[in-house]
């Protein structure tokens, strides 16, 4: 038997569009390629992933019997993957039997697995079940597709076989418009209720003040991504605050310290990876980009002194307070690029702050509205910024301390305030509303 050429098949799932199969193969009888068996199974285009990945994917093996059908079926199954957006497959004679050469695109987007409440497993021991099971997973996944699933179904049989009665669910993960967004894994159905909470690395800041601030994780369901939130807005700013500038706190790892038999409830212990750094001093901001304020006028505004402990939380209060500087003179779109500059030999750290102070703003049109004549004039001729006034950002916030007007009751009236920076006429227009 001889074949004139190969055969191929293009796919292109970004599009949704198939082309016909081009058979180029002179006719053969069923009979005869129905003899022919697979030889060799090859990938290429590939390069997040390997080619033994791809091939392992397209459920072929090497051995079976050359069915043109099975081809197009693997290509389909590579493609609702979700991994590639474009496959073709070609196939051609090779020692007596058949070769087939899969060509793929990736897809543009993966994002990051997270699994969020496994407590029945350590972290590499998901990863390496997955690693078996699902050829294409690698710890990242593309944006939809059959792919998810089957981390899904693979999570589901883990589950199943250790005895635990749980759905798994899949959701996206992440802050509203992030392009960062994760896939997240969730083990539905359990009671798993945080009962202690450790620290793993945790040698410079005092234990007690972490398991006070800890307390409050006590008695709620564990979650990965939960306790990672939690470390970030409570135990990141314990560090921050006593000059622990570079601390890390990794995700919380989960250890099942009691389940009572014939019961789906268990009590957990959390343990927090923490690498703290060291504590480091204060040195000085160096100023660069700045045509509106001195340096002294800025170091003064920021309010840190060279030896003094660098508490990260008055760091950004300084931060905040450049920012309000240059709003009191009309710079409401200055904008500040610190980066730090760490001294590990005198425990010191600098900043170069560039900053970029933008155009200067003035006062516009003062409206007022749902208020007597009287009120409104009487208002008007307490407001100190004249149009055309360099526009102070805070001077609003300072005129609403007084009180603005009593109703018949005595009570203080709604104020609705609306601020609109015109960037054509770099002026400011204020509406001041009263219920």
């Amino acid at each position: 038997m001889r074949l004139a050429c190969l055969s191929s098949r293009v796919l292109s799932f970004g599009t949704s569009v198939i082309l016909p199969c081009l058979l180029l193969a002179s006719a053969t009888p069923q009979a005869q390629t129905s003899a022919l068996k697979l030889a060799a199974i090859h990938a290429t285009g590939q390069k997040r992933y390997s080619e033994a990945q791809v091939v392992a994917a397209t459920g072929l093996q090497t051995g079976q019997v050359f069915d043109p059908n099975a081809l197009n079926a693997a290509a389909d199954r590579l493609g609702r993957s979700g991994a590639f957006e474009e496959v073709q497959f070609r196939y051609h004679p090779e020692g007596g039997q058949m070769a087939v050469e899969f060509t793929v695109k990736e897809a543009p987007k993966f994002h990051r697995c997270a699994f969020d409440n496994f407590v029945w497993f350590s972290a590499q021991e998901l990863e390496d079940h997955l690693r078996k099971e699902v050829p294409l997973y690698d710890v990242l996944a593309p944006e939809s597709g059959d792919l998810l699933n089957e981390i899904v179904v693979s999570l589901q049989r883990l589950l199943q076989s250790h005895g635990i009665t749980a759905q798994v669910e899949h959701t996206q993960y992440g802050k509203l418009g992030s392009p960062d967004w994760e896939h997240l894994f969730t083990a539905t159905g359990p009671s798993l209720k945080i009962q202690s909470v450790q620290f793993q690395g945790a040698n410079g800041m005092e234990e007690a003040v972490l398991h006070h601030e800890a307390l409050q994780l006590v008695g709620r369901s564990f979650s990965i991504v939960a306790c990672r939130a939690y470390a970030a807005a409570a135990f990141v700013p314990l560090y921050r605050e006593r000059g622990y500038l570079r601390v890390q706190i990794g995700n919380a790892s989960a250890q099942v310290l009691k389940h009572a038999n014939g019961t789906n409830e268990f009590e957990i212990q959390v343990t927090y990876p923490v690498t703290e750094g060291m504590a480091y001093d204060w040195e000085r901001v160096e100023w660069s980009g700045n045509r509106v304020l001195a340096p002294a006028d800025l170091d003064e505004a920021f309010g840190m002194e060279r030896g003094s402990l660098a508490d990260g939380k008055k760091i950004d209060l300084g931060w905040e307070a450049i920012s309000k500087a240059y709003g009191k003179k009309g710079y409401l779109e200055a904008k500040l690029n610190p980066e730090p500059v760490y001294d590990n030999a005198n425990r010191r750290v600098s900043f170069r702050a560039p900053i970029t102070e933008g155009p200067q703003y003035r006062m516009g049109t003062l409206m007022l509205s749902g208020m007597p004549p009287t009120a409104a004039r009487e208002l008007q001729a307490r407001w100190r910024l004249k149009t055309s006034d360099v526009y102070d950002a805070s001077y609003l916030t300072d005129f609403l301390k007084k009180p603005i007007l009593a109703g018949a009751s005595g009570r203080m009236a709604n104020i609705h305030t609306e601020v609109r920076p015109d960037r054509t006429r770099l002026t400011v227009d204020v509406s001041i509303r009263v219920d």
